[in-house]
């Protein structure tokens, strides 16, 4: 943690610090989330984030007892994906929001902005993230044919009032969809803008390299290239330091999850209409371990592109000067 600039505990920080930084639609949920610190500042999203905490706590124990009453009403092998992505994601959800203060530090030492191509990449896939948190749970309980599926999410018992079935169960799935996997997409979303950011970052240095001669590179931009270059190596050091434990869970259990619906499905489960909400949870997941990972494998690609354009000795240069400015400082 020492690691981080934390610009938010100086006087200069206000929330136009961050604004402009980021997305402005996924910056919209990291405030409603209570990911950043400017969801303690503001009552609206204070308030939002505490309920979410609430009920991030009470739908996971809710999905716990389900199981454990209504273990029978489903196939084994989807119940351990079920829950343990369920379990993972309330775990997410702590460790992010105990890292605001970091994540609001990093915040403040990049610029995304919001016209690039990505930015509005990112800003729709967050939109459509947030749609199907409400559209999801209707559609997926008017494809329920047999009543009896149902009966899992009441503890096993049998309730005859149509009406009152379809509202608590509508209002069950918009919770569990918020539990997983909303959450663990917005998480992943946030991820991936960030490395997609510093991916660009640096190849826009590289190509800034490709474009001088020799005669032309001197040492003042030799050196203005390498500082940048230094504050993106802080940049990624600090998402690392965030996102390590939270990604790495996530792509865990989405690789479990993906692994035991192929496996059952090969195996003897047969998935119709009333089950299809493990159809869905296995696109999803198999779009979150895939885009993660190609997203940020891209940075190590990129920055062995850099170093191929800048000799070592440069490197070295540039890094005993800043070290030796900080010392001074």
């Amino acid at each position: 943690m020492k690691e981080f600039y934390l610009k938010s505990e100086t006087p200069e920080f206000h929330e136009n610090g961050i604004f402009g930084s980021v997305p402005n639609v996924l910056y919209f949920l990291l405030r409603w989330l209570g990911f950043v610190e400017e969801s303690d500042k503001k009552a609206s999203h204070c308030v939002s984030s505490r309920i979410l905490d609430i009920l991030i706590f009470v739908t996971c124990a809710d999905v716990c007892v389900s199981i454990a009453v209504g273990s029978e009403m489903v196939d084994k092998i989807l119940i351990a994906s079920y829950l343990s992505c369920h379990i993972v994601s309330a775990v997410v959800w702590y460790a992010m929001r105990f890292r605001r203060t970091l994540i609001t530090s990093l915040l403040q030492n990049i610029r995304m902005g919001n016209s690039s191509f990505y930015a509005k990449v990112i800003n729709f896939l967050v939109f459509i993230n947030c749609c199907n948190t409400f559209l999801l749970p209707v559609f997926l309980i008017n494809r329920v044919k047999d009543l009896k599926t149902l009966k899992f999410f009441f503890y096993g018992y049998d309730l005859e009032i149509g009406w009152l079935i379809t509202i608590v169960c509508t209002l069950k799935f918009f919770l569990n969809y918020i539990l997983y996997p909303f959450i663990t997409n917005a998480v992943v979303l946030f991820y991936i803008s960030l490395c997609w950011h510093c991916s660009v970052c640096i190849n826009n240095l590289a190509n800034e390299i490709a474009r001088y001669t020799p005669e032309e590179f001197q040492k003042p931009k030799q050196l203005d290239i390498l500082r940048n270059k230094a504050k993106m190596t802080k940049v990624l050091q600090n998402i690392q330091t965030i996102f390590s434990l939270p990604m790495f869970l996530i792509i865990g259990a989405n690789f479990l999850i993906c692994c035991s619906i192929l496996a059952g499905s090969l195996v003897k489960i047969k998935f119709d209409e009333d089950n299809m909400i493990f159809i869905f949870y296995f696109l999803n997941a198999v779009l979150c371990v895939v885009t993660s990972v190609w997203v940020a494998g891209s940075i190590p690609i990129e920055m062995s592109r850099f170093k191929r354009s800048v000799s070592p000795n440069d490197t070295r240069k540039v890094t005993l000067l800043l070290h030796d400015r900080r010392t001074a400082s």
